[in-house]
């Protein structure tokens, strides 16, 4: 038996119900909602749990129904249910109300069959294990199969993510790990995993020329330099002053050339005596100025040989990211180096131009000479990382494209690895050798299963049957069934055909061959929920009290003499019925009540249309439908608590428009005695044309019909108690004594 409906999305007009705070089921449960309310969509899902399947205009409906044992009953249809619907896709299904053979045959098996039909018992019930024992097989291969699915499609994600691929998908995945043969590879180590990323990232660099630096000859320089510093010249004719105050000397040096062939000093205008000139000529005699000549000359020697070369032609920015840190220490190397060589060099020009300001005096030669050799290993580091970088550069499309390969595998492998994914496809293989031989079994079995329900084929016991319903729904043998000779049923009127059958005769007959149609194949009705929608659509007053006649004697019995909790009994396992004529309802009702209060729930389906979305839900049934014989009663209860206590709530400011029209209508068709619709006796109830004219637009603009366009704005809540309250007070004016009769049963 169901407990309750715990969540219904995506049903129709049920697009997000929730049941969990409804009343439980009961054996009887009878469910009230008017017209497009959503009662024969409710009753469409629990057909889904009778068919097995959904319903084909709701493929993506999501629902889960909760039995007293806590079975869960859902979309998934793992359990099966033993469920019978009578609603409209019933009637389509089984009746074709046009065709001679408009029946299907109902089979019935006799007494004399029953070595067969329990044979056909246990094989469908060994069938019905294997179906179930093939569907969790198929359900548990999907389930581990969309387990890899997913755990592909969030890889190709991560790829798309992370690598520049483009279009990436599952599909693109497979083929890297069906390489694999089915072991999956050793993971990367994280230096090799980000060298690939960078790799990746990088952008193509220029190639870099070569570092050209030429080895200097230094070490004859060298000792030329260092003999210079310590010759002396001759110097018997040195003027001691001019030695010791070297500036001067040089001042001296250079205002000898300004003073060829003068006789006076061109700076205090004294004469320049002949032997000052010999004594000054002397003193920078011709080894003077050869030794100073040749001191300038090994200084720009030694100066030529400094190595004078820059980084600003090999950036870091010129480099692969992750040649980086290589680029750091090999500059760093050939700079100390080359600063280490130049060095060197200035400390030997830094004693030569000493040994140029006083060329008499011996000038130490530094102690260490420049080396070359480290220059020579920091250059040869410095361009290996060039030519690195340039090999980089030329192959760098297919060492990208090794890179993208390489953490597309790595990605790969790590997401499989995961999910264990060898393991889960052995666990598949073994669910679909399952399944397969279930389904070889099933086979097997359905043949067998059909020919014992050839044996049993007794159609004449099935018309009987209909026939005899029929004549205890309408009294009467009017309409029967007669068997073709293929065994189809053909509805006769008489000794005819029955043509032109009125909507009421269908809906009778339809409910007759329903009814009929719960014993087919000896189902036990003890075991079965049943579920009727609208069973008295289109009949009359006379056929409705048989409808409410022919349930109570089909679904229940009294049992005299029992204890209280078992004088009342369901002969189904659970009876659901649903309807929109308040008057079957309130007959239903009243059967229903002499029961004890744990055999019959009552609830509304309720139906909100706010803003164009149409929404549905299943509720407890208000007293005042359940008080009151009248719907009439019902709507003034619903206006009148509206006028009291408004609200904005979509799911009540939705309603009066709807409320309003049919109050009224039902106010002036017993009040006037005429069938006419607003338009026409609005004017009678509401004497002023401005107040009837706008109460009729409220009316017309916001009833809720199947209309969707009236549907796509809620009246503004000072309107609509506007409305309401003038329509109340309207009555209340009209006849009073009929309003404080309404007021009486609030």
């Amino acid at each position: 038996m169901f407990r309750r409906i715990s969540s219904i999305k995506d049903f129709g007009v049920f697009n997000n119900f929730a049941g969990g705070s409804l009343p439980e089921f009961a054996p009887f449960n009878l469910i009230y909602g008017w017209n497009y309310s959503g009662k024969t969509t409710l009753s469409r899902m629990f057909r889904c749990l009778e068919d097995g399947s959904l319903h084909p205009d709701y493929p993506n409906a999501r629902f889960d129904v909760l039995s007293a044992d806590g079975t869960q009953y859902d979309h998934a249809f793992a359990t099966p249910c033993n469920v019978r619907v009578f609603n409209e896709d019933f009637r389509k299904a089984h009746l074709r109300w046009d065709d001679a053979d408009g029946l299907n045959p109902i089979l019935l098996l006799g007494a004399e069959n029953i070595k067969r039909r329990d044979e056909l018992t246990r094989k469908e019930t060994w069938r019905a294990q294997l179906d179930d024992q093939r569907k969790a097989a198929a359900a548990e291969a999907k389930r581990l199969d969309e387990r890899i699915s997913k755990a592909e499609t969030d890889c190709a994600s991560q790829i798309v993510k992370e690598l520049p691929v483009g279009r990436f998908n599952k599909t693109n995945l497979r083929p890297i790990i069906s390489a694999w043969n089915g072991t999956l590879p050793r993971a990367q180590t994280p230096e090799k995993v980000q060298a690939a990323r960078a790799k990746v990232s990088a952008e193509q660099k220029d190639g870099l020329p070569d570092l050209s630096i030429t080895t200097p000859l230094i070490d004859q320089l060298w000792r030329d330099g260092s003999t210079l510093l310590r010759e002396q010249i001759d110097s018997s004719a040195t003027i001691a002053h001019l030695v010791d105050h070297p500036d001067i000397a040089t001042w001296v040096e250079h205002g000898r050339q300004l003073h060829e062939g003068r006789s006076h000093c061109e700076f205090c205008e004294g004469e320049l005596t002949a032997a000052r000139k010999a004594a000054l000529n002397a003193h920078f005699s011709d080894a003077f100025n050869d030794l100073k000549k040749r001191i300038a000359t090994a200084i720009d020697g030694l100066a030529g040989q400094r190595m004078e070369f820059s980084g600003a032609a090999y950036p870091r920015s010129a480099f692969y990211v992750d040649l980086h840190d290589e680029h750091a220490q090999a500059g760093r190397e050939l700079a100390l180096a080359r600063d280490s060589f130049n060095s060197g060099i200035q400390a030997l020009v830094d004693a030569l131009k000493r040994k140029q300001e006083n060329p008499f005096d011996v000038v130490p030669a530094p102690e260490d000479d420049p080396q070359p050799d480290p220059l020579v290993a920091a250059e040869r580091r410095f361009q290996a990382l060039i030519e690195e970088n340039n090999d980089r550069t030329r192959r760098f499309t297919s060492a990208r494209n090794e890179a993208i390969a390489a953490l597309k595998d790595h990605y790969a492998a790590e997401a499989m690895r995961q999910i264990d994914r060898f393991e889960l496809e052995g666990r598949i293989a073994a669910q679909k050798t399952i399944e397969t031989d279930s389904e070889t079994a099933i086979v097997t079995l359905d043949a067998e299963i059909a020919s014992i329900q050839a044996a049993l084929s007794e159609a004449t016991k099935g018309a009987e049957a209909i026939n005899d319903t029929l004549r205890r729904f309408f009294g009467k043998a009017d309409i029967r069934v007669k068997v073709t000779d293929s065994e189809r049923f053909q509805l006769m009127r008489g000794a005819e055909p029955a043509r032109n059958l009125s909507e009421g005769e269908r809906t009778a007959i339809s409910f007759c061959y329903f009814i009929t149609k719960l014993l087919e194949n000896g189902n036990d009705l003890s075991q079965t929920i049943v579920y009727i929608d609208d069973p008295i659509s289109s009949l009359d007053a006379h056929h409705l009290l048989h409808v409410c006649a022919f349930i109570r004697t089909t679904f229940y019995r009294f049992n005299e003499g029992a204890s209280r909790p078992e004088r009342h009994e369901c002969l189904a396992k659970q009876l659901f019925i649903s309807t929109h004529s308040h008057e079957f309802f309130s007959l239903m009702l009243d059967w229903m009540r002499k029961m004890n209060d744990q055999m019959y729930r009552t609830y509304l389906v309720e139906r909100t249309d706010a803003n164009g979305l149409v929404a549905s839900r299943l509720v407890s049934c208000p007293d005042s439908i359940q008080k009151y014989r009248s719907e009439y009663v019902y709507i003034f209860h619903q206006i009148a608590s509206y006028a009291e206590n408004p609200q904005n709530d979509h799911q009540i400011i939705f309603n009066p428009g709807n409320l309003t029209r049919r109050f009224v209508e039902g106010y002036v068709a017993f009040k006037f005695m005429e069938h006419v619709n607003i338009d026409s006796s609005i004017d009678r109830l509401i004497t002023d044309p401005v107040d009837a004219e706008r109460a009729r637009k409220f009316m017309h603009f916001h009833s809720h019909t199947l209309c969707r366009s009236a549907g796509m704005r809620l009246p503004d809540m000072s309107e609509a108690l506007a409305i309401v309250t003038l329509i109340l007070d309207a009555v209340r004016d009209h006849d009073p004594v009929h309003y404080r009769s309404l007021e009486t049963t609030r």
